[in-house]
């Protein structure tokens, strides 16, 4: 395994290790809402994206940026209160929508799931 340094702006803090899971941009409210209102909450669900059916349980997920409205911060924050969110993010560029999930578990949930940005190398390319 190569080792290499990627330095970036923490977003949101704490310290997590995993298994990174490189993805394309993610639509949170059409992977999860599904699973939220049937009451399965499991996996992602949107069958346009190439992690339909994987989970990002213990993952580091890295990706570019999140897709949709506030509805996708609502909806990764109750994958992370289920314990089936990701235990870290490092994105291209973080949005406030996609910042407010990790935010909201720290703040009111004592929940931390590290957000990183704006790294080099490009994580999408290094990882």
């Amino acid at each position: 395994m190569a080792h290499g340094v990627l330095r970036g702006r923490g977003c949101s803090g704490g310290i997590a290790t995993g298994e990174a899971l490189v993805s394309s941009p993610i639509n949170f409210f059409a992977s999860y809402m599904p699973g939220i209102l049937r009451g399965e909450l499991s996996v992602l669900e949107d069958r346009r994206h190439e992690l339909c059916g994987k989970s990002l349980k213990g993952k580091v997920l890295v990706f570019p940026f999140s897709i949709g409205s506030l509805a996708g911060g609502v909806s990764l924050l109750e994958a992370i209160l289920r314990g089936l969110g990701p235990k870290a993010i490092i994105a291209t560029q973080i949005d406030s929508v996609l910042l407010s999930a990790p935010v909201f578990a720290r703040v009111f949930f004592g929940i931390e799931v590290p957000v990183v940005d704006q790294l080099t190398p490009d994580p999408l390319k290094t990882i």
